[in-house]
């Protein structure tokens, strides 16, 4: 097996030993290279997947595994996992996009890391704006360490390989693969914004594109299994072809804005910023639901119960909770209670752990008897929890206590409690 200057084993011992170790990296150009790209790493939240929107319903583009004999190049969700409630991929992202002001990044998650396999990862790319087919594509290729550019003419079909146009060596600062996901790995690369124009690739408007992986040459991508034939690529959202590729526009993405422009300033350009309008340069997305966290409401997830507790925190999402964890909170209650005899009236303040448990709390004012303890009256606390009860004549020589009732209030179960008892008289 040849080394591979784009694969993570280039990236030297120790390099290697973090990625490994963390999970994560970025892969910084040497400060020789400062124009260099500086690719996303694995767990970077400038990765934004690339979307379809179909019966009204905008999610990630995502691809069936296991339906592409070639596994380094059969295209899969990152986490396949079915997610119960709603029969579908935990994380069915697949197809992955970024781009600062100098270099558009792409990234594949596929079932078996390429190991310097032959075939090409591919983006036909519709730069007149028809959708009726595609005008330039580019090719990353593992085996032979390039990034290409082709030439399909006007409105070229799924399966036209193309011309090629240019082509441009794969090093380790523009192209890497990588284990991720719950299974499989990345091929990720970057495209210099000075070679895409050159190849007559026009960014200045939003683009879609038919993204695959192809085991032929080209920018061709073969996806037919007709009459017990094998396919020859993977189509990103679609199965096998039949006995004709379908129409090239039921095969695209939504509009990818890759444009050079960053409104907020925050190194990320508009049409993959999460938070366009908001900096946000590291592209947080805690819910991974579209927004980041700098302009999402519900950074954590939805509330559904309304208690300010995202679903990624909440532990008792249906029901409204007090507590930090989105669950009901238990709070203890203190009372207390003096006379104030020239008024003839019983005062005092209810206190609780948490401040609901205060308001509206109902008070009985007890004196104690041989007996029942007789009940003087009944009254409520105010928004600060004091009371005040009021006799028709002086209270009688004796001792008395308050009982405040337990109570369900919004988010919280508010216990009972009986005040210390006092003398009076």
């Amino acid at each position: 097996m040849k080394t591979r200057r784009g694969s993570v084993r280039t990236l030297g011992l120790v390099a290697a030993t973090t990625l490994v170790a963390s999970g994560l990296c970025v892969l910084a150009a040497p400060t020789a290279h400062a124009a260099d790209p500086v690719l996303p790493g694995p767990g970077s939240d400038h990765w934004s997947p690339v979307l379809k929107t179909a019966d009204g319903r905008t999610a990630p583009m995502s691809d069936a595994g296991g339906d592409y004999s070639v596994t380094h190049l059969d295209l899969t969700p990152v986490d396949a996992t079915v997610d119960p409630p709603t029969g579908l991929p935990v994380d069915p992202a697949t197809v992955f996009m970024s781009a600062d002001l100098d270099h558009v990044y792409v990234r594949f998650h596929v079932a078996a890391l390429p190991g310097n396999g032959a075939g090409g990862y591919v983006l036909q790319i519709d730069t007149n704006g028809d959708q009726a087919g595609w005008e330039r594509a580019v090719r990353y290729s593992d085996a032979t360490d390039t990034i290409t550019y082709w030439n399909g003419g006007a409105d070229a079909g799924v399966k036209t390989a193309g011309t090629q146009v240019s082509s441009v060596p794969a090093t380790a600062l523009n192209a890497v693969n990588y284990a991720g996901g719950t299974s499989g790995g990345f091929v990720a690369w970057a495209m210099a914004r000075t070679d895409l124009a050159a190849a007559g690739i026009d960014l200045g408007g939003a683009v879609r594109m038919v993204i695959g992986a192809t085991s032929e040459a080209g920018a061709k991508l073969d996806a037919g299994g007709f009459l017990g034939l094998s396919p020859k690529a993977d189509v990103l959202g679609a199965g096998q072809f039949g006995a004709a590729a379908p129409a090239w526009n039921t095969l695209v993405t939504d509009p990818i804005d890759l444009r050079p422009t960053d409104n907020d300033g925050d190194g990320v350009v508009n049409g993959v910023d999460n938070c366009p309008a908001v900096p946000n340069p590291s592209q947080a997305d805690d819910d991974n639901d579209g927004p980041g966290n700098a302009c999402d409401p519900t950074p954590r997830g939805p509330d559904p119960d309304g208690d300010g507790v995202g679903a990624l925190d909440d532990q008792c999402p249906e029901q409204y909770g007090a507590l930090a964890n989105g669950c009901v909170a238990q709070s203890t209650t203190s009372a207390t209670l003096r006379y104030v005899a020239r008024r003839k009236t019983f005062k005092g303040v209810v206190r609780a752990d948490y401040d609901q448990c205060v308001p509206r709390r109902s008070v009985t004012v007890f004196r104690s008897v041989s007996g029942p303890d007789r009940d003087l009256g009944t009254v409520r606390t105010d928004s600060a929890g004091k009371y005040a009860l009021g006799l028709s004549r002086r209270a009688r020589a004796g001792k008395y206590y308050a009982q405040v009732d337990s109570k369900w209030t919004l988010g919280a179960r508010c216990f009972a409690v009986r005040s210390p008892r006092i003398q009076v008289g």
